[in-house]
Parts: structure tokens; C-alpha cells; sequence
């Protein structure tokens, strides 16, 4: 230490900036889409995807947790370079839809949807440079990106319920492009989707959301993120009424590569996937209802890899 100190000033400039240049290295090309996330909450819309709710105004409340060890590469190895790697990542979002009375489109009814996220995150890890291993830390928490779905359409049969719609994601949430971890990205995207939910047998119930993300490029960072395809799904076997037991999850590809400054970013445009599956219940009754599910990932590649727990609660006024 004594050493370093006693440096020329030019000697200790070369010092941080390959220190540097060793942990954008890491921060840039570590994870799929920048950051590491996306602007969708993988694993939420599983349990009755399709079905609209009654005419009015219907709230969801959604807690998770999400903790994860370990970030892979792309053939599913733990990242070269990176030791001790934890994020754990807590939200509280807020959903409120509201389904109107006169108006149809197509056959369907019409809903309108907005979803606004609490997020608190912590990041720590140990990265190797070339002048020797570093640790990295980061905790921030505040307001996530809103989400906005200005027209929904919703078809009901007796046997199968479905529902389209365009999702925009508002950049409102906090960022500070310095940060290893943000709630807010920054960036404007964009998702068509359908769910459905069907009974294939009388107690059987499928359902899924599927969703393609195109997002925008990140004005602080000039980073653009790939285009995303989403599918949540359960499968379900009603108890009776109230209660349902099943198997949930989501599958999660990414479809072209991340760019900056517009190159594509190596290795191999840094595209993520994973496949989560787990357990859920579900209690409802009349206007209240419950879902806790849990969530494992596999097949992960460059992203970290870990679980997701959710409890979810709707109320219809």
C-alpha cells in the first residue's frame, strides 16, 4: 500500500483507469439487456392470465422477492472473472384496471390498465481486473417505470377466456446511470400481448401471457437492449371454488442482440434466456382472491440465476 502511495501521479492515473476499464468490462457485458433486467416482471401474470375482470374497478396488490448467488454466461456457466456474486430484489407494485360498461370493440370488452412498482435492490460481488480482485456494492431503492395499457380487449366463452392489448413502459422510475443497480431503465419500451386462460377439463385450468418487449436506446448510456419474447404460464387443478394448486412459471428468450453506440455488444450480442417453474395456490371468493407462487430458474443463460416469490392479492370494488 505504502508502494502505491509513493507513486508518481502517472503511475497511480494508469492505476484507475485500468481499474475502471476492468469493472465497466464487467458492469457492460455481464448480463443480458443492460442491468441485468427487464422492464417486465417475469413471473406475475400466470393464474387466470385471460380473464378480465367485472365491470368497474378492480385493484391487484403483488409483493416479491426475487435472490440469486450466481450469474452465468452464455452456455449456462458461472461468469468467468466474478466470485461471491448476490442480488436480492423486493418490490411492491399496485395494479388498477378498470373494465368499462358501454362500449365494445370486435365483440370484446374494453378495460384500461395502469401499474406503478416500489423497487428496493442490493448488488455485491467481487470482479477480477487487471490489477487484481475488486468488490463491487450497490443498494438503491424507489419508484419503478409506470406501466400503461390504454386499450385492452377481452373475449369470454364458457370454455376459454383471452385478452390483447399494447403495453407502454414510461421512463419515470430513478436511475443514475453510475449505479449497478437502478429501479427505473431509463428507456421507453414497448410490448403487444394476448393472455388467455382455458378449461381444457372442467377443473383444469391453463392459462398464459405471452409478450414481445422492443425497447428503446438508454439516452445516458447509449445502450439499446434486445427484443424480448415472455410467455407466463399455470397450469392448474381446481380443489373446488375457492382453492386451485398448480404448477407456475415463465420462459423468458431474448431475441436480437444489445447494442451500444450502435455495435452489437460481445459476447454474441449478450442474449439471456431462462425457463422458472415452481408451485402456486390460489384462494378466491367472491370480490377477494390470493395467489402465492414460487419460482426456479433453470436453463439460464447470461443473466443470474436464482428464485422468485410471489403474493399477490385483488379486490374488487
Amino acid at each position: 500500500m505504502n508502494s502505491i502511495l509513493a507513486a508518481k501521479p502517472q503511475t497511480i492515473q494508469l492505476f484507475n483507469s485500468v481499474l475502471v476499464l476492468g469493472l465497466l468490462s464487467f458492469t457492460q457485458s455481464s448480463y443480458a439487456t443492460e442491468g441485468g433486467g427487464t422492464v417486465y416482471p417475469l413471473g406475475v401474470n400466470t393464474v387466470l392470465a385471460g380473464r378480465m375482470p367485472p365491470p368497474g374497478l378492480t385493484g391487484f396488490l403483488y409483493l416479491s422477492d426475487y435472490q440469486a448467488n450466481k450469474t452465468l454466461d452464455d452456455s449456462g456457466n458461472r461468469k468467468a472473472g466474478v466470485h461471491d456474486f448476490d442480488i436480492n430484489v423486493q418490490a411492491i407494485s399496485v395494479r388498477m384496471d378498470y373494465v368499462y360498461t358501454d362500449y365494445t370493440l370486435l365483440g370484446a370488452k374494453l378495460a384500461s390498465r395502469l401499474a406503478l412498482p416500489m423497487i428496493k435492490g442490493d448488488i455485491s460481488f467481487d470482479v477480477n481486473t487487471p490489477v487484481g480482485k475488486v468488490h463491487r456494492s450497490d443498494k438503491e431503492q424507489g419508484i419503478g417505470d409506470l406501466t400503461i395499457v390504454p386499450i385492452i380487449l377481452g373475449w369470454s366463452s364458457p370454455r376459454v377466456q383471452q385478452m390483447t392489448g399494447l403495453e407502454l413502459y414510461a421512463p419515470i422510475g430513478a436511475y443514475d446511470k453510475d449505479n449497478l443497480f437502478n429501479p427505473g431503465r431509463n428507456t421507453w419500451s414497448y410490448a403487444p400481448w394476448y393472455s388467455f386462460t382455458a378449461y381444457p377439463l372442467k377443473d383444469i385450468e391453463i392459462s398464459s401471457k405471452i409478450a414481445y418487449i422492443v425497447n428503446t436506446e438508454n439516452s445516458a448510456t447509449h445502450y439499446k437492449s434486445g427484443q424480448e419474447f415472455i410467455a407466463d404460464y399455470n397450469i392448474g387443478y381446481n380443489v373446488d371454488k375457492q382453492w386451485q394448486v398448480g404448477l407456475n412459471g415463465y420462459l423468458y428468450k431474448q431475441l436480437t442482440d444489445d447494442e451500444q453506440h450502435g455495435e452489437s455488444v460481445s459476447p454474441n450480442g449478450n442474449r439471456g434466456q431462462v425457463l422458472a417453474v415452481g408451485p402456486s395456490v390460489k384462494y378466491q371468493n367472491s370480490g377477494v382472491g390470493f395467489v402465492l407462487k414460487w419460482q426456479h430458474e433453470t436453463k439460464v443463460e447470461n443473466r443470474a440465476a436464482g428464485d422468485r416469490l410471489w403474493l399477490q392479492t385483488t379486490y374488487h370494488f
